[in-house]
């Protein structure tokens, strides 16, 4: 059986959206979860020191 939700793209098998919903939540679980890499933090730890560095020079200190 199929279903046909979306008029003009062709139906799906009963299911099939379903079943790719659950997969895609899954592989975003298992991402989810990863740790950040280390570079990753690097760079905003530096990003975050040269904001603090330009507010200071600006007189703009309070956030």
């Amino acid at each position: 059986m199929t279903q046909q939700l979306r008029p003009g793209l062709p139906a799906t098998p009963e299911g099939a959206e379903a079943q790719i919903a659950r997969k895609l939540r899954s592989y975003y679980l298992s991402v989810q979860d990863e740790p950040i890499p280390a570079r990753f933090l690097e760079l905003i730890e530096k990003l975050d020191a040269v904001e603090q560095q330009s507010e200071l020079q600006m007189g703009g200190g309070d956030r």
